[in-house]
């Protein structure tokens, strides 16, 4: 039996009043809402960041292109922060289930859950690393695994937007930025189906 294996067939810890388990179908719902926000106001930035970047200097639709790009990058910073808060809480709920269907299955400690996304460099490799776990715990028992092309495309293209998406200090978006935004399009519309498949899992596990 493979250490795979081990995991996804472990049986549920019963849970306690401190911890309850259970798959929050509301925050689900909002996480995936919020995500949705962060889409459509990428693909925004994207489109005004390329009429920009076609624009002549000084000219007015350079002007009112620069507007539209400060004003939906602070757009997408906020919709950023709002979902990286409602998505943390959503996963720490995730591990706190995958932990009572795999007690031994886990290498990181559950504060990392949340910590491993605050720790400069690390937080490019850790928090996929825990998620990991939390996938192969929830996973269905005849088909154990700790990672999915969903789950691995969405976290290398997500990776890669945060490398690319900063700000160029000269006049208008580099291509850079326009492809960090792109990116990030892309990387939130699979970052739906992670939330989709991860809570369906789950909720099929606890269920069962």
């Amino acid at each position: 039996m493979s250490h795979d294996d081990a995991i996804a067939i472990s049986p549920p810890v019963p849970s306690t009043e401190r911890e309850p388990l259970f798959v929050p179908r509301a925050m689900t719902t909002v996480v995936i809402a919020a995500l949705g926000v962060c889409v459509l106001v990428n693909a925004a930035l994207l489109i005004a960041q390329l009429r920009l970047y076609r624009a002549t200097d000084g000219s007015y639709a350079a002007i009112q292109g620069e507007i539209w790009v400060g004003n939906l990058t602070g757009m997408g910073l906020l919709a950023f922060l709002v979902t990286g808060f409602v998505f943390l809480r959503w996963l720490w709920q995730m591990r706190v289930n995958a932990e009572a269907l795999a007690p031994r299955g886990h290498r990181m400690k559950r504060g990392w859950t949340t910590g491993g996304w605050l720790v400069p460099v690390a937080c490019f490799f850790l928090p996929k690393r825990i998620i990991n776990d939390i996938w192969a715990a929830s996973s269905p028992p005849d088909r154990p695994r700790r990672t999915d092309v969903l789950l691995t495309s969405w976290w290398l293209l997500f990776v890669a937007a945060q490398l690319l998406a900063y700000p160029s200090p000269s006049r208008g978006p580099l291509p850079t930025e326009m492809a960090g935004a792109a990116l990030y399009t892309v990387a939130g519309v699979l970052c739906i189906g992670v939330v989709r498949r991860l809570a369906a899992m789950q909720r099929a596990r606890l269920d069962g």
